[in-house]
């Protein structure tokens, strides 16, 4: 709770007590006031004879929003027993605030008897029932105190309006704060903000699916905590950092304690997740000369006498290093570094390789060295200004694959904890690092790319059975076709790939995808599928026919989410214009097509839980085409396709972006995006196209969070609106905010405790809380 004191008395608040002890002149000592104990039985005694005394009951502690009745019974019991009007505490009232409760005639008599009294109190808190305060409590709540003496009194009537001063400040002040302020007070707080009060509610409407705002019956209005909570996103400094964002809908803790953030009311207490684990983005560098072909040839010996690292230890690559004009301890570095390379990795004399990557692949070798492992790689290709985007620059080798033995015998030397440190303390790091981060099987990881990522060489490529390709650089198979020369003002098929292990293949996230896809599905004690041909699948699309509308069939493809083509011939033109490798074509089981064909519900059900499969590989889309015969074609994709568009994943599982960069002159136009496009140079000389990709693997884009909560745990449309408000709060220029699985698996749309999925066409149908401020005008927002 806010701390709303405000100590305008000092430590002492009692505003009598202060009076009597600031008394100046002949007046000390002529005013006594004496504080009366209260058992805690609600029992007090003025047990002397006092002169005209004046006794009044003071709070000993501040009041929130609670009021406090006191009333006292003089001589209880007795002849003469007096039950005296309660007195009233009201909310905010200060410790120190008293009230008269009784005060004796002495206009003929000035000495008053001793007296007992009892004292009751109780608390009522923001308009509810009264509750008694007894015991303790009574004793911490209130006491009594008796000022004597006609200066007294005097004193106490001049003062007494003190403490409704008091109390008003404390109130006034407390409205000021988002904790406090009701009513006006927070509309205000409100219209500082700019954000107003509702005067409707979010609704879902099951029969259409839309979710909309429905006027509340005036006077209804927003209560005073609802508005208030939200107000709590606004009244507050925060950068967007991920710190302070966890915290705003956590709360402080660990991710294992319960939320007392912004979203404390979740059931279960369940916590937010902020995911930023991004997907690397691959690149592929293609060498186009731009008219004459001498441009790129000219290059590429530059490239070699001036940049590459040459390891074998020839004359002539001797004599290419011994001529860079490089200061004498650089050129001493280099033949160092030739010289380690050529302990771990054998390399033809022709062989060149760009120096990152040289010094990656020599990390990897030191790190092998210092296990005690004798193995050379045989690198079989460097350097090659005929081999395409991956070679050309000396980006990438091809080095022998590990025989089962030489992965296993590296791996238990890694995970040999007891082995002797050596000299080499980069490579000694190195191992820590691979131990710390897991060191997988050989069955796992039978190229170790443990090894080579902890060193530096992002891409593990298999090749050939017996053959992988290494690059410092991500490229996760990626390469850029293109002519070696391109005519200046013509246009110049380009095109970029993502090869599958094993390359050339197809796409390596749909085949990985498909392949894991079918694992499962199997694994589940369903039948295998059939994976069509490139070609196989172009010929059967083209065979399937034209159906009516109202089939069974229908039905079931609607209930796995999955739309029904009845008109194939459009669809099968625009799939026909899709690259092969961005598509795959499966045939599902004979007996699950003809349930499907017959509308059998059971079928539609199997035919979701495979949809669901391929949305776990993060494909992104699936379409259905039903053939003669009583067969099912499946069409699936890293991309849209026609009519499905994206319906297993938010966005395209793969993309591409391309860019020119000229060099010795030469410049080009490029399309930006697209597996294929169209590369147009502009003036003579060399043109670098790079290809930009991604591959959504489940980890989220560069420049983007992804918000989660664990499974199960249901948003009310009301919380799901106030999230969405607090992300809009929270987020960064540049940085995009990935909520499709809260949108999908998390909110409760008509308050069953279960969580439907949200339909993109309402998933941004809330409430903005924040609205553009009017000078003046705070209770029109």
């Amino acid at each position: 709770m806010t701390d709303i004191r405000v100590p305008v008395d000092g430590a002492d608040p009692s505003v009598e007590r202060n009076l009597v002890d600031q008394l100046e002149g002949p007046y000390p000592g002529t005013v006594r006031r004496v504080v009366v104990p209260i058992a805690a039985a609600g029992t007090a005694a003025v047990d002397w004879t006092s002169r005209h005394p004046l006794l009044t009951v003071v709070l000993s502690r501040d009041l929130v929003e609670e009021t406090v009745r006191v009333a006292v019974t003089v001589a209880p019991g007795a002849e003469d027993e007096r039950v005296l009007p309660p007195v009233v505490f009201a909310p905010w009232s200060a410790a120190g605030a008293s009230i008269p409760v009784y005060a004796p005639d002495t206009a003929d008599e000035p000495l008053v008897a001793a007296f007992p009294v009892t004292v009751t109190a109780e608390r009522i808190v923001d308009g509810g029932s009264a509750t008694a305060v007894t015991g303790a409590a009574l004793t911490a709540l209130v006491e009594l105190a008796v000022l004597e003496g006609n200066l007294g009194r005097l004193l106490y009537l001049v003062s007494c309006e003190k403490h409704r001063l008091r109390r008003a400040a404390r109130e006034v002040h407390a409205y000021r704060t988002l904790a406090h302020a009701r009513r006006d007070a927070l509309d205000r707080i409100g219209a500082d903000v700019g954000v107003a009060r509702f005067v409707d509610e979010l609704v879902h409407e099951p029969a259409s699916g839309e979710v909309y705002a429905r006027r509340l019956a005036p006077p209804a209005r927003e209560p005073d905590a609802a508005y208030a909570h939200r107000l709590g996103l606004y009244r507050r400094f925060l950068l967007p950092t991920p710190g302070a964002v966890r915290r705003l809908l956590n709360g402080p803790g660990a991710d294992t304690d319960p939320n007392t953030g912004l979203f404390a009311d979740l059931p279960g207490g369940a916590r937010f997740t902020l995911r930023e684990d991004d997907d690397r983005f691959a690149v592929a560098i293609r060498l186009v000369a731009a008219g004459d072909p001498q441009h790129r040839t000219n290059f590429l010996a530059q490239l070699r006498r001036d940049r590459l690292v040459l390891p074998a230890n020839t004359p002539a690559n001797n004599t290419t290093h011994a001529g860079r004009a490089l200061p004498a301890s650089r050129l001493t570095e280099i033949t160092a570094l030739r010289a380690s390379l050529r302990q771990s990795y054998a390399f033809d004399s022709s062989h060149g390789i760009a120096q990152p990557l040289a010094v990656a692949l020599d990390r990897a070798g030191r790190v092998c060295r210092a296990l005690g492992s004798s193995i050379v790689w045989q690198v079989s290709r460097a350097q090659d200004g005929a081999g395409g985007s991956r070679y050309e620059l000396g980006l990438g080798v091809d080095v022998s694959w590990p025989t089962p033995a030489q992965a296993t015998d590296l791996r238990n030397r890694v995970l040999d904890s007891g082995r002797a440190l050596t000299i080499d303390g980069t490579a000694e790091a190195l191992i820590s690092a691979a131990r710390a981060r897991g060191v997988p099987t050989v069955g796992a990881d039978g190229e170790l790319a443990w090894l080579w990522r902890v060193c530096g060489l992002a891409t593990t490529h298999r090749i050939s059975t017996t053959t992988m390709y290494l690059s410092h650089l991500p490229t996760r198979g990626l390469a850029v076709t293109a002519p070696l020369s391109a005519p200046v003002g013509a246009d110049t098929a380009v095109e970029a790939q993502f090869h599958a292990p094993g390359d050339p293949g197809g796409n390596a996230l749909l085949l990985a995808g498909l392949s894991a896809a079918r694992a499962a599905w199997n694994n589940a004690g369903e039948p295998a599928w059939n994976q069509l041909t490139d070609a196989a699948a172009r010929t059967r699309w083209a065979a399937v026919p034209t159906r009516p509308a109202g089939q069974p069939v229908d039905q079931v493809l609607a209930a796995a989410g999955l739309p029904a083509v009845r008109e194939p011939a459009p669809v099968v033109a625009a799939l026909n214009r899709l690259p092969d490798e961005l598509v795959e074509t499966i045939e599902l089981p004979a007996a699950l097509a003809s349930a499907l064909i017959a509308g059998q519900p059971a079928a539609g059900d199997r035919l979701a839980r495979l949809v669901g499969l391929l949305r776990e590989q993060h494909l992104a889309a699936a379409l259905p085409l039903v053939e003669t015969g009583n067969r099912v074609l499946l069409v699936c994709s890293v991309i849209g396709l026609p009519q499905a568009g994206l319906n297993l994943a938010e966005r395209r599982a793969t993309g591409f972006r391309w860019y020119t960069v000229g060099l010795g002159g030469g410049t080009a136009e490029i399309k930006a995006v697209g597996a294929r496009t169209a590369l147009r140079p502009t003036h003579t000389g060399l043109v670098a196209v790079v290809a930009l990709s991604y591959v959504r693997t489940g980890l989220t884009d560069p420049y983007e969070f992804r918000v989660e909560l664990p499974d199960g745990v249901a948003l009310t449309l009301a919380q799901y609106e106030r999230l969405m408000n607090a992300l809009t709060r929270v987020c960064p220029l540049g940085v995009e905010i990935n909520t499709f699985g809260i949108r999908r698996d998390h909110v409760d749309l008509d308050g069953n405790g279960t969580a439907e999925p949200l339909r993109p066409a309402v998933a941004r149908t809330f409430r903005t809380f924040q609205q553009r401020r009017h000078r003046g005008v705070y209770d029109q927002l």
